[in-house]
């Protein structure tokens, strides 16, 4: 008769698997340390397979990239709104000087106007080009069903990021 293991063992094991960073001797020496309980690799193999943790597994990373990517979406949309608010708040002020004149001169009001439309444009062209990766994005996760290919894109596409925000700044 197979031994049996707490459930708290096995769901430990579990955890562990899906951190996706250890291997199964890892895996029992560490519930080893944790339970004082002999398991064995193959005992590890079996629940992953009769569980179909890698499944989960999967399951788990396309989650963390959904959100990874909804996080960094998240952020390029307020900095953009930000900016587009800031260029709003300029071109209204310079609608205004222009009606009252605030400006020493009108050239420099319209330059303030013609400034903050070219500003307003541009955040506006971002935006939209944001909206496309994010789509290409999608695609990508939706179709692409190899774990270490996606894992190699999503490290590529966040590194391209810091690369263009390094590139910015």
């Amino acid at each position: 008769m197979p031994k049996q293991f707490p459930l708290e063992v096995k769901d430990k094991a579990l955890a562990l698997y899906l951190e996706g960073d250890k291997s199964a001797r890892e895996i029992v020496e560490i519930l080893w340390v944790e339970y004082d309980l002999e398991v064995k690799p193959s005992t590890i193999y079996a629940w992953a397979r009769e569980g179909e943790w890698g499944i989960q597994q999967g399951e788990a990373r396309t989650q963390a990239l959904d959100t990874l990517r909804e996080s960094e979406g998240q952020r390029f949309a307020r900095v953009q709104k930000e900016h587009l608010d800031n260029y709003e708040s300029l071109r209204h002020k310079a609608e205004n000087a222009l009606d009252h004149l605030v400006f020493d001169k009108a050239f420099d009001a319209a330059k303030v106007l013609d400034l903050s439309i070219k500003g307003e444009r541009q955040v506006i062209e971002g935006m939209i080009n944001l909206q496309f990766v994010q789509n290409v994005l999608s695609v990508l996760v939706d179709e692409i069903n190899d774990e270490e290919v996606l894992r190699r894109i999503a490290g590529r596409l966040k590194s391209l990021i810091q690369t263009e925000e390094t590139a910015k700044i």
